[in-house]
């Protein structure tokens, strides 16, 4: 069953990180080539794994000192944060990450835009 995207979240810690608009989620797994002479097909093993998120949203960090400021705060004090990624109100995917950019966008026609980018550090769990 497809579900609508609008009961989506992104937390920091237990903090509700609010006018978030979307959110994304990469995971990466390296193969490790393990073909030998005489095979006809390549073969693999698993390597390690790695995962990234990417948020986007309406500027908010005045207003919003327990999320979209706390993770600007991070950034500028290159801690990591606890993530947790909603993708319904009951699931979601949670794991240390720091703040590897964070942009702002003004333009004068629209209003201001913030974007975060989240390089994540060790294990990522799905709840």
């Amino acid at each position: 069953m497809a579900l609508a995207g609008k009961s989506g979240k992104l937390m920091v810690g237990t903090n509700n990180v609010t006018e978030i608009k979307n959110w994304s989620l990469d995971l990466g797994l390296d193969t490790i080539d393990t073909t030998a002479l005489g095979d006809e097909w390549k073969n693999f093993i698993a390597g390690l794994k790695e995962w990234s998120a990417s948020a986007e949203g309406s500027w908010n960090v005045a207003m919003d000192a327990q999320g979209q400021k706390a993770l600007q705060d991070a950034y500028l004090s290159g801690a990591t944060v606890s993530l947790k990624l909603y993708v319904d109100a009951a699931h979601y995917y949670s794991g240390e990450a720091f703040i590897s950019s964070l942009s702002v966008e003004d333009p004068v026609d629209d209003t201001v835009n913030v974007s975060f980018e989240f390089q994540g550090t060790g294990a990522l769990s799905y709840n």
